[in-house]
């Protein structure tokens, strides 16, 4: 049960994080995006149980990734829409809050764990993204060269 309200407010959480960048304008893509960062939430949530939190975040972002590709090319729109939306629950907000209370603190092994893991997921996300865009755009060009042909 506590799952079904995790993925619930991730939903809701992305839609509401769709008024912030004004893609609710076109409340299609803010509902498909929000789609996806629920898709993404269930995935970390699977995942979780038998990778590092880093891994789990890493997969779950190039499934956030990969669906917001492929509604892009189906909707005719940017994937990026649907990248910014979608990343909104694996975003280390709380690691980014505990790290910097650690430093505060003056706990200096919490903070370098904290900063460690926080740095890895940010990383992973990026990493994530950056492997599905280059497949896709990989394929893009060799569609490209094939009819060129």
């Amino acid at each position: 049960m506590e799952h079904l309200i995790q993925c619930i407010a991730a939903f809701f959480g992305c839609i509401g994080f769709s008024f912030v960048f004004r893609i609710h304008k076109n409340f299609r893509f803010a509902l498909i995006g929000s789609l996806g960062g629920t898709i993404g939430w269930i995935a970390y949530l699977f995942l979780q149980n038998y990778f590092t939190v880093i891994l789990a975040n890493l997969f779950a972002m190039m499934l956030i990734a990969l669906y917001s590709e492929i509604m892009a090319r189906f909707l005719k729109a940017p994937a990026t829409i649907f990248i910014v939306v979608g990343c909104f629950p694996l975003v280390p907000g709380k690691g980014i809050y505990q790290t910097m209370l650690y430093l505060v603190s003056n706990n200096k092994t919490m903070f370098m764990n904290s900063l460690l893991e926080t740095v890895g997921i940010a990383l992973a996300l990026a990493t994530a993204i950056l492997i599905i865009s280059t497949i896709f755009k990989v394929i893009k060009n060799v569609r490209n060269l094939r009819y060129k042909s």
